[in-house]
């Protein structure tokens, strides 16, 4: 970058006031190195240095409309094979990558809106917009080299630091080209070993800043007071390969016990010799790279920042994936633990080639690799009765809000990684955007039709019918005993069941709950009433369904829709995971059943009401305490319970909505890992 600069004062009373400053500033800060005669034959002439900021290379040449950069893998993308910029296109599951490559100026942050408010129409980059000057962080250091360009001799070099001017004596009449260099850090600059012909060498862990220009100072009548501002803007000589690994998403569902990544050629990285003066590099040498990442990371992120010199030769780059060793959580202990970067074989080890246009000097090659784990898709039963207020999720507020890919979905920002059951679609197979009604929910009757339309249900005739999860919701009252049958078959071979249920307190469902629990004292207590307000119990940060992946209900309360609580009275405490009692903070009486728990060894989650998730009415301080935000899609508190006991009305949230998210997550995983069907890792490697 050239500069030239003039500057000259006009007030001789504060040029003088100014000079002494300078003066004083100037013994303060400036460099002992060739700093002899600072002050000889100075005549009252300043040379103040300073630094700009730092400005990134444009990119030089017009690129297509696909993109800058482009990306492509041996293992499923979320948005395909090419398209590494594009999210969520993929029907794949399991151990999957969301990879992306971007060619942007060094000075602009991963995902910098720069880059992509600039690709017009046409495909060409605005210039002006990708070259934005930056700052240079405080204390950086720098070193400047000022020839009298008269002579050609060295005249002053010093090793200063940004954000800290510095101030040199100069002489009437002269011309002085000076050079400038950092490497963007705050290193200590050598001078040169050679100054006639000064010279350093690039390196493959630093960057190197560059910039030149020229000052003229003028003569002026005696005792009169100049000052030359040089302000410095660097310009990058090199350019950044960046690599970055993401595994926080895998993490959620394994624990990372090993981890390499590296380089598929050692050719990529080169150094070379940097002509001061001439502003060119030469003498290109490769500086032999491999491996990436070779230790675990606390975050479960890696990040590598490399630099070369001849950046035109380096148009991809690619990554192996070498070693992956995990365990996941959920799993059977038998097959839990897997090395996911050999599992299909050593000779198919996860790969990623980043793909650049034209790339040059100041610009950041950069490869990113999002490892995911995305859960298959899954197909529930849905029994309730007939009405809008979605009371097994199958419509309404509540299905939107399962449905949304912002929550269950294969989107980068989706709250639960999970494949679509047919592209573009939702992860529940067979729902559509209004309901799951279609072919996966049975109105309820009580009667013997009603019961076979249910077990037809749970055991198809069409085996890839079967759901992964059935919910139970109003008005489903009385659990008869062929439905409780093929329930307790169904939950005994692994199956997920989730039951809200209310207000009977007959044989059947007494009948369900011993077999259930394998014992014969189970009674069942209906009370309470709609706004009932009952404390979720239990502070476990780690436990997901207080405090889960779509919010944390800790301390917090569910509210009661409508109808009666039944709880269920002489569970086997060693049993279960007790979440709610059947004392509602707004009552005075009490119910002396549980009112919501998980089973500890059977996939099994009951919750006392048959509208827990009831939806529709915003306001009622009574009915449909499952809240939603439509804009977001995210599941929220509503304001609720009626008065009593010395409680005011609405004066606390439910979190039914909230719970029911965790709830559904805990399902889709418990499917996944320890359901009916075969984990996908279940077999053994392959050699």
């Amino acid at each position: 970058m050239n500069n030239t600069t003039t500057y000259r004062s006009c007030s001789r009373i504060f040029s003088a006031l100014f000079s002494v400053l300078l003066l004083t500033f100037s013994v303060a800060s400036c460099s002992p190195d060739n700093n002899e005669g600072a002050s000889a034959g100075g005549e009252g002439m300043k040379m103040v240095i300073k630094v700009d900021g730092v400005i990134g290379t444009e990119v030089i040449q017009p690129v297509s409309k696909m993109a800058v950069a482009s990306v492509s893998s041996t293992m499923s993308l979320t948005g395909g094979t090419t398209a590494g910029n594009t999210s969520g296109l993929t029907t794949a599951s399991g151990f999957i990558a969301d990879a992306k490559a971007e060619q942007a100026p060094m000075v602009a942050a991963v995902g910098n809106q720069i880059l992509k408010s600039a690709i017009a129409s046409t495909g060409n980059l605005n210039n002006n917009l990708i070259a934005a000057t930056q700052p240079m962080p405080m204390g950086y250091t720098y070193r400047i080299l000022i020839y009298d360009k008269a002579t050609g001799l060295l005249w002053k070099t010093v090793q200063a630091t940004s954000g800290t001017p510095v101030s040199l004596d100069a002489v009437k009449g002269g011309t002085y080209t000076w050079y400038a260099y950092s490497y963007n850090n705050n290193e200590t600059i050598p001078e040169p070993a050679n100054t006639a012909s000064p010279s350093i060498d690039t390196a493959i862990d630093k960057d190197l800043l560059y910039a030149t220009g020229e000052v003229v100072v003028a003569k002026t009548p005696q005792n009169q007071q100049d000052t030359y501002n040089v302000a410095i803007t660097f310009q990058h000589k090199v350019a950044q390969v960046s690599v970055k690994v993401d595994a926080s998403i895998l993490a959620e569902y394994a624990t990372i016990n090993s981890f390499k990544a590296s380089f598929a050629q050692n050719n990529y990285l080169k150094k070379g010799t940097f002509d001061i003066k001439g502003g060119s590099i030469s003498n290109l040498q490769v500086i032999s790279t491999t491996d990436i990442f070779t230790t675990l990371s606390p975050t479960n992120v890696w990040e590598a920042n490399y630099y070369t010199a001849d950046p035109a030769a380096l148009t991809s780059y690619k990554v192996n994936i070498d070693d992956l060793q995990v365990h996941f959580t959920d799993a059977a202990p038998g097959v839990a633990d897997r090395n996911l970067a050999t599992y299909n074989g050593a000779a198919n080890k996860p790969s990623f080639t980043y793909n650049f246009t034209s790339p040059a000097s100041g610009q950041r090659l950069l490869g990113v690799a999002n490892l995911w784990y995305m859960l298959t898709s899954k197909r529930i039963l849905h029994i309730s009765n007939n009405t809008s207020y979605g009371y097994a999720l199958e419509q309404g507020r509540s299905w939107a809000f399962l449905n949304a890919k912002e929550n269950f979905g294969n989107l980068p920002t989706s709250l639960v990684k999970m494949a679509p059951w047919t592209s573009g679609g939702g992860a529940w197979i067979g729902g559509n955007a209004t309901d799951d009604k279609t072919e996966n929910w049975v109105n309820y009757s009580a009667s013997t039709t009603g019961d076979n339309n249910i077990i037809n249900k749970i055991n198809p005739t069409d085996a890839s019918k079967k759901p992964d999860i059935i919910i139970l919701g109003y008005d489903v009252l009385y659990i008869r005993p062929a439905v409780a049958t093929a329930l307790l078959d169904y939950i005994n071979n692994n199956g997920i069941v989730i039951m809200l249920l209310q207000d009977s307190v007959g044989t059947e469902n007494r009948s369900f709950f011993n077999s259930l629990f394998g014992v014969s004292n189970i009674t069942l207590d209906s009370n309470g009433s709609g706004g009932a307000m009952y404390p979720l119990v239990g502070t476990d940060p780690n436990d997901k369904i207080l405090n889960g992946q779509v919010g944390d209900a800790r301390g917090q309360y569910w509210g009661e829709d409508a109808g009666t609580t039944l709880g269920i009275v002489n569970v086997p405490l060693s049993q279960v995971t007790v979440y709610s009692y059947g004392k509602a903070i707004n009552r005075t009486g009490s119910n002396s059943g549980i009112t919501m728990f998980k089973h500890n060894t059977k996939n099994f989650f009951y919750i006392g009401d048959g509208g827990f998730v009831s939806n529709g009415d915003l306001t009622s301080a009574v009915i449909c305490p499952f809240n939603y935000d439509a804009t977001t899609k995210r599941p929220l508190p509503k304001p609720y319970g009626d008065a009593g006991n010395g409680y005011t009305a609405r004066s606390k949230s439910a979190y039914n909505s909230i719970v029911m998210g965790n709830i559904m997550v805990w399902a889709a995983r418990t499917s996944e890992f320890n359901g009916f069907k075969p984990w996908k890792y279940a077999a053994p490697p392959t050699p």
